[in-house]
Order: C-alpha cells, then sequence, then structure tokens
C-alpha cells in the first residue's frame, strides 16, 4: 500500500519499549505494553502527527528470532523497513547485539534513514561501538516528558527534510492513512484459533499485514486496519484465538483472549469464523457466539477453508449451525483462495444498515396485533396477558419495548415466539432482536 504521508517506523529487539513509544507518538494507547517479551507480533499503523507535519506510525515484532529458517518474522521485518522512510531503532542498554547489527546492516541496503533510541533512564558514557557506526543516536528515557519532548524535536526536524525531499508539502490535500475512521463500521473478526482470521484480512487488504502461521496463537494483539483506501468505509480488526479457559498455559494468551472480547463489545458488525477443515460445529464455538448475542451484535458466521472439504461437508455444517442460530447468514469461504469474499461486505453493508434502522410505531403495532391474532398470549390467574402497545427504543440495537398487563407472567416460549415473528415480519438477517416488558399500573392499587 502507498501512503500519502511519511512512515516512521520503530523497530527492536524484544521488550526495549517500542509499543510505549509508539502510543506516545500517536497519542493513544492503541498498542499492549506489557513486560511479557515477544508480546506485539504484527505490524500496527496509526495516523501521528508532531506540530503540522503529519506521519504514519508503525509498531512492528520484535526482531529476536530474525534468523531462524523461514522465518514469517524476518519476512515483516523487511517489509517494514522497505516501506518505511524513517528507522527508529530501539536499543534498551547500553550495548548492540548480533541481530541489531544484522538489522542495521539491512537498513543500510534499502538506503533508509535510521536513528539510533538508546533507551536508558541514567545518562552515562556509551560504547565507542555507538559512534563508530556513523549512526545518528540518542540517550532517552521514555518514561521522562523532557527527554521525549526533545525527541519529538530531533523527529521533527528529519520529518521536516523528509517533507521538503519527497515534496509532500504539496500533497496536503491529499488523503491520511485513514479518514473519518470515527464514521467506520467496525468489523471485528472473530472465532478460535487458526481458522484463518489472519488470512482472511491480508485477503481483504492485499497486502501481509497479519503474521499467518500453522501454529495457533500467532495473534495476539488486536490489530485494527482501515479499508478507506480501498473506499470501503470500514475499520477491520483482528482478534486473538479464543479458547476454552482450561487450556489456556499462559498468561499471553489470557491478555490477547480478554482483549478479543472488549473488541466485541466496542464493534459494529462480528464476521464471526468457523474452520470447516474439522466438519464440526463445536460447543465452543456456540458459547462464544451466544457471548456475541449477549452483547446484541450483528453476526455473519463464515465457514473458511472450503477448498479442503467436500460439498457435502459444507451442508452438514450449516445444517448444524441453523439448527443452534437459524437467523444468522452463513457464508462458506476460502480465504486463501479467495472464494466467496464478495459476498462479505454486501452483507456487511446490509446488515449494518438494518441494525441503524428505525421502524415507525405503527408499523410496530401491526406486526404485533397479528402477533398476537395468530397465536393468542396466554392466560394467568384466569385473565389472557395483553400485549397493548410497542415502540422502538432509541438505542444502537433493534431493542423493542412492549407495554401491557400482566408481561411479567409472560413465559418464555411465547416471548421466542414473539421474537421468531418479528424476525420474519422485519427481515433482520444477522441482527440481534430484543425485547423490554413493561406493565401497565394499576391505577386502583
Amino acid at each position: 500500500m502507498k501512503y500519502k504521508y511519511p512512515i516512521i517506523t520503530i523497530l527492536g529487539d524484544s521488550n526495549v519499549g517500542k509499543s510505549s513509544l509508539y502510543n506516545i507518538l500517536i497519542k493513544k494507547y492503541d498498542s499492549l505494553v506489557n513486560k511479557i517479551p515477544n508480546f506485539t507480533i504484527d505490524r500496527k499503523y496509526e495516523n501521528a502527527q508532531i506540530k503540522n507535519y503529519k506521519f504514519i506510525c508503525v509498531d512492528t515484532i520484535s526482531y529476536n528470532k530474525f534468523e531462524q529458517k523461514k522465518s514469517l518474522i524476518k519476512e515483516q521485518i523487511l517489509l517494514s523497513i522497505k516501506e518505511s522512510n524513517i528507522i527508529l531503532l530501539m536499543i534498551k542498554g547500553d550495548k548492540l547485539n548480533i541481530t541489531d547489527y544484522k538489522i542495521i546492516n539491512y537498513i543500510r541496503k534499502y538506503n533508509k534513514k535510521i536513528i539510533i533510541i538508546v533507551n536508558i533512564k541514567k545518562k552515562y558514557f556509551l560504547d565507542n561501538e555507538f559512534y563508530s557506526l556513523g549512526i545518528d543516536f540518542y540517550q532517552i528515557d521514555i518514561m521522562n516528558k523532557n527527554d521525549i519532548l526533545k525527541f519529538k524535536k530531533i523527529l521533527f526536524f528529519h520529518i521536516n527534510k523528509i517533507y521538503i525531499k519527497k515534496n509532500f508539502l504539496n500533497k496536503s490535500n491529499t488523503k491520511f492513512l485513514v479518514k473519518n475512521k470515527n464514521n467506520n463500521i467496525k468489523l471485528a473478526i472473530v472465532g478460535m484459533q487458526n481458522v484463518g482470521k489472519s488470512t482472511l484480512i491480508n485477503k481483504f487488504v492485499n497486502e501481509k499485514r497479519t503474521i499467518i502461521d500453522n501454529m495457533p496463537g500467532t495473534t495476539r494483539e488486536n490489530i485494527s486496519i482501515s479499508l478507506n483506501h480501498l473506499n470501503k468505509n470500514i475499520t477491520v480488526i483482528d482478534t486473538a484465538g479464543i479458547k476454552k479457559k482450561n487450556k489456556i498455559t499462559n498468561q499471553i494468551e489470557k491478555i490477547s483472549i480478554i482483549e478479543s472480547y472488549k473488541t466485541i463489545k466496542v464493534s459494529n458488525i462480528i464476521l464471526y469464523i468457523i474452520d470447516g477443515e474439522k466438519k464440526i460445529f463445536c460447543n465452543q464455538d456456540i458459547k462464544i457466539i451466544k457471548y456475541i448475542i449477549s452483547q446484541k451484535k450483528p453476526i455473519i458466521i463464515l465457514i473458511n477453508k472450503i477448498d479442503l472439504i467436500k460439498d457435502k461437508d459444507i451442508f452438514f455444517i450449516k445444517n448444524l449451525i441453523k439448527k443452534k442460530f437459524k437467523y444468522f447468514p452463513i457464508i462458506s469461504i476460502s480465504a486463501k483462495f479467495i472464494l466467496n469474499l464478495e459476498q462479505i461486505f454486501k452483507l456487511i453493508y446490509k446488515i449494518y444498515n438494518i441494525s441503524k434502522k428505525i421502524y415507525s410505531t405503527s408499523k410496530l403495532m401491526k406486526i404485533l396485533n397479528l402477533a398476537t391474532k395468530v397465536v393468542l398470549p396466554p392466560i394467568y390467574n384466569g385473565r389472557r396477558i395483553k400485549l397493548k402497545y410497542i415502540h422502538q427504543l432509541k438505542s444502537n440495537f433493534l431493542i423493542f419495548k412492549i407495554h401491557g398487563n400482566q408481561l411479567l407472567k409472560l413465559n418464555n416460549n411465547y416471548k421466542n415466539y414473539l421474537i421468531n415473528f418479528f424476525y420474519k415480519k422485519l427481515q433482520c438477517i444477522g441482527s440481534i432482536i430484543n425485547f423490554k416488558f413493561q406493565e401497565n399500573k394499576n391505577p386502583y392499587k
């Protein structure tokens, strides 16, 4: 992807403070800051600005496993170096290691501007090796406000040079990384581990933004990627795979799964992915979907990896899902081979519009009156329960309030009947209909 502003990428070994500096520069807390080594796994992009100069800030994976054979990490690091205008190489302490030197050589190979940031609390004389590199380096404590202010002045100087050299000043009316992000549809990609969430996102954006591996758990942080550059007002959020509590083996997994549940709460629509290769719809899938329903979030269910299974297997999985969740749309896809992905976006916009729709009280009253005529409400204590009036509550969800007599005595069977009836009449595919019941007060009591 070609951006209209300079790209400043933060590189470094594990736990040197990359995510902390990233948060400082973007003035948010978008990247999790954790003392656990190697926590950040994927590249994260965000808008940033110093004075009147805008730039794209990138947080990256630790490069401590850079030299492993067939290293996915190496691929990510080299992609970051190639696309960057400035590399901020963070070092913790007063020594450079072997990998630091190798990364520096790669940066030189691609002829990129590099600034070494020595993240140490106490100022002292550094080894001659820093001076012998012939590279700008600065000692700062990223927890010290004065140090950060000084560093921003230094960074501003280098960004200014790039603006002049690359003629960015004549592109002031061009798009930033994310335009109208607050108005975007927040689309969370949710599912168990290794179902193909990151593969799907990479196909959406047509580039390798997230690491893909057969080993479960390669997504740890929730990665937000805007699709504005593709003329889609959608922000896709990749989440860590959710597993059972008794199968969580370490603190990293625990934190990642908590973040996944938080993402569900703040999203507009959930794409829930199932691994079709397993040919099952398991209890853990059901449990997660029920949690999404409890948060009143619209859902599209995707059966992924259909290139690995037969049509009869797809039909079998769909039937299992429909038995539990009959009003959620199901799309069978292959993220790897881009099969049926175009259907997803059509449904996203359709479902989003449904979830925001305001229905007239007269229309709701007609449906309620018809429902109570087709199947009469039950009798309680010799009197029939009466559903007199319905209206939609003003919110982001399809919540309808029904007023009447003895509504607290209405049984679940009749409530489920009402929900099914309204689903059919309103055609609220993928959305969650909720009823609230309020009894009319008896003026004689």
